[in-house]
């Protein structure tokens, strides 16, 4: 195990003894702080910010609006990081308010399971303690971290508060399966660029390469596909998470086309949510637009060939 690793967790031990002995609201100041002193340092990821702003709006917000929501953007985030070292159980109840949760127990109740969607948007951590504690054997799909100290140490903090069964997304798909098939609900996060295993969609106007999982496992099962996010609201450590009605499947028979149709739908539905709160939309700052490599590569070859006799 590479030695950095071993630095990583120690720092990350030091900086949780800290704040977890401050009060909470300097604790919460400290936090919006840093995410503005990151901003400062992760200029090539500012950068980034103002080009998917430029890419995804044009010219209908002002650089100093763009300026505005990065900025917002990185002191939610370090907020974000606190709230992940200080919240506790009780914190559920008393700082999540939920709208929309009969859609998901009546989705349940069908038996086939259910897929439901969302963004990486407001502190989307949090909704996880609020599935693991209301749910039994829900799941969620979650990227390993590279460093397998902080990632075993993360993950043990969250089954403290509530448990939620995680899925790894490399090599996970036929877990997803059998919890749907049992009847249980898996949470997809399902706003980020897919590579060249993705759809080509459409996301703001512009191709953005996305996972067609939900779509496969929905047409494949006949699960629900609820769509939710979670947002940070003015007052202090309160959040808002809005469960929606599912999205009914698109069936024509044309199983290529409707996963493709599928897909879309659900990506206009992360429009939506990013649309109203984009100061509050982690994807800013990640190539959410990036084209694959050998497909831009194809792209790039296609005006010379057909120039070719």
């Amino acid at each position: 195990m590479p030695s950095k690793y071993l630095l990583e967790y120690i720092a990350l031990r030091m900086f949780v003894f800290f704040i977890q002995r401050l009060p909470e609201k300097l604790a919460v100041a400290a936090g919006k702080k840093t995410g503005s002193l990151a901003a400062f340092f992760l200029r090539k990821r500012v950068r980034l910010a103002h080009q998917n702003l430029q890419l995804a709006y044009g010219d209908k917000v002002s650089p100093a609006f763009r300026k505005k929501i990065i900025s917002n953007l990185f002191q939610m985030l370090g907020e974000a990081a606190i709230e992940s070292i200080i919240f506790k159980r009780k914190d559920i109840a008393a700082n999540i308010h939920i709208r929309g949760w009969e859609h998901l127990e009546n989705a349940l109740k069908r038996g086939k399971g259910v897929i439901l969607i969302a963004p990486h948007l407001g502190m989307w951590e949090l909704a996880s303690y609020v599935f693991g504690a209301r749910l039994e054997n829900a799941s969620t799909v979650y990227k390993s971290l590279k460093n397998p100290l902080v990632d075993r140490y993360l993950i043990k903090n969250r089954e403290k508060i509530a448990h939620l069964d995680l899925i790894p997304s490399k090599n996970g798909l036929k877990q997803v399966l059998r919890k749907l098939r049992r009847g249980k609900m898996v949470v997809m996060l399902f706003d980020q660029n897919a590579g060249r295993n993705g759809l080509p969609v459409k996301f703001f106007g512009k191709t953005a390469y996305t996972y067609s999982a939900p779509a496969v496992f929905a047409q494949k099962t006949g699960c629900a596909v609820i769509p939710g996010h979670i947002v940070k609201e003015d007052a202090h450590r309160t959040h808002t998470m809005v469960l929606d009605r599912p999205i009914p499947l698109i069936d024509t028979g044309d199983k290529e086309k409707d996963i493709w149709a599928n897909t879309q739908q659900y990506t206009d539905y992360i429009e939506t949510i990013v649309r109203q709160y984009p100061e509050q939309w982690f994807g800013w700052i990640h190539r959410r637009w990036r084209i694959p490599r050998k497909i831009a590569r194809l792209q790039n070859k296609a005006p010379e060939s057909s120039n070719n006799p």
